[in-house]
């Protein structure tokens, strides 16, 4: 039961300040978080609905796309946890404290969908845990669950010969789960289960790009994200808040090299949530496309340096990407270090 907590919860305790997001791609996160201004993707549907603009033709069909990702202390915790429910208090309290403070977390996503010039639809299933261990007087788990099934929709158009291009994207989601304090008693006599609430909400997103025909091609990008609020706060499940974010790219070429080069501020306004610090909420990142197969990423979210590699076989793609995110109110403070991973079937 224990190792099944840890395959299925997200993110949002009392002691975890991580930014509030609906879902992130393995390709933004690569660029450390700094994708607005490229968004060319069916990615367009979560952070700049604008970028359906500039896909190509019938675009991209994705039948399957599983997402993993976990945290480094997460694996660590897989490896001790087997065997667990069952022991005595004793060993219980030992293996807590040994984890006491180290933030847990995981995710499971699929995002089926279709993006083509100027239009994306997609269906979207994301289950995330966090959990931490404190208290080392009583020691307890404290474990926050969330499940998120829902369909996104998103429609550009450009004007100017695509110097302008502006989106919306329509968003429904329905929201599960729960948070909890599991004790030694309660996992020494495997009472480790959840009553889930569960609440629905929609929001839309609005964003534009503008695009300069001059040397490196800069483009700035403003979205609105989150209009009305997506809020589940009827079910204790959180809200995710209207937020304004601004970026900025440019576009080098080197030989047969395409690339991107942009950084982003999210929650221009701090309206947000509690995350006041500027460098929290700035991203720097970077992407280097070759002619086939591969593409390279790196960035800097929040302070904190990551990168990844995408390999695109056509119909069958393989991505990683390592990153880290701040859990305290301010960068530098709390670093939670990711692995993500996804294969990709479509066309």
């Amino acid at each position: 039961m224990i190792s099944s907590l840890l395959i299925l919860w997200p993110p949002g305790f009392v002691m975890a300040e991580e930014m509030g997001t609906l879902y992130r791609g393995i390709r933004p996160l690569g660029m450390g978080g700094a994708f607005i201004t490229l968004s060319n993707d069916a990615n367009a549907l979560f952070y700049n609905p604008a970028g359906l603009n500039d896909i190509k033709g019938f675009g991209e069909v994705n039948l399957a796309n599983p997402l993993v990702e976990v945290s480094e202390n997460t694996l660590q915790l897989i490896n001790d946890v087997e065997g667990l429910e069952g022991q005595s208090a004793s060993q219980v309290t030992d293996f807590l404290n040994k984890n006491m403070g180290k933030q847990q977390h995981a995710r499971v996503a699929l995002f089926p969908g279709i993006a083509v010039h100027n239009f994306a639809i997609g269906v979207l299933g994301q289950g995330t845990a966090d959990i931490l261990i404190q208290n080392p007087a009583f020691p307890s788990v404290e474990a926050d669950v969330k499940l998120d099934v829902g369909v996104l929709a998103g429609v550009a158009y450009g004007f100017l010969d695509k110097r302008l291009q502006v989106g919306i994207t329509g968003k429904f989601i329905q929201r599960e789960g729960e948070r909890r304090t599991f004790t030694v008693a309660d996992i020494v006599a495997s009472k480790v289960n959840f009553t889930t609430k569960k609440a629905e909400d929609w929001a839309i997103d609005v964003g534009a790009k503008a695009s300069f025909p001059v040397f490196l091609k800069p483009t700035l990008a403003l979205v609105v994200q989150n209009v009305t609020d997506l809020d589940f706060s009827e079910a204790s499940l959180g809200v995710l808040k209207q937020q304004v974010n601004i970026g900025a790219s440019v576009q080098p070429d080197f030989w047969i090299l395409k690339s991107t080069f942009a950084v982003q501020i999210d929650d221009l306004t701090k309206e947000a949530g509690s995350d006041k610090d500027l460098y929290k909420r700035t991203h720097i990142g970077a992407e280097l496309r070759f002619p086939k197969i591969l593409t390279l990423l790196g960035g800097i979210n929040q302070g904190y340096l990551g990168g990844g590699v995408i390999l695109d076989f056509w119909i069958l793609q393989f991505a990683y990407v390592n990153y880290a995110e701040e859990l305290g109110t301010f960068a530098g403070q709390t670093v939670d270090r990711r692995h993500v991973a996804t294969v990709s079937l479509g066309f």
